[in-house]
């Protein structure tokens, strides 16, 4: 087996900027369309809001957002457990 000698470059983003940068462009897509992620999330998943292309980006920010905000961390930095394998 062949060694290589360089490195993948790796950037390592705070995990509070990660979710600043995505609150701000939640309130953005809040602002351009009046309502919160909250009720878009619902509109799109009953189907009474079109998905267009910035929908979709709007719902999916809004998701990983919510993802990242609940999911806990631990060890490294950016990496994470799953949260039922926290309590034992």
């Amino acid at each position: 087996m062949a060694t290589t000698r360089q490195k993948i470059p790796v950037r390592v983003i705070p995990r509070e900027q990660i979710i600043e940068e995505r609150q701000a462009r939640l309130r953005k897509y809040e602002l351009r369309y009046e309502m919160s992620s909250e009720e878009m999330a619902s509109l799109v998943e009953s189907g009474a809001m079109r998905q267009t292309a910035e929908v979709i980006r709007w719902y999916q920010t809004y998701y990983a957002l919510k993802y990242r905000e609940t999911t806990p961390t631990i060890g490294t930095p950016g990496t994470t457990i799953e949260p039922s394998t926290t309590s034992a």
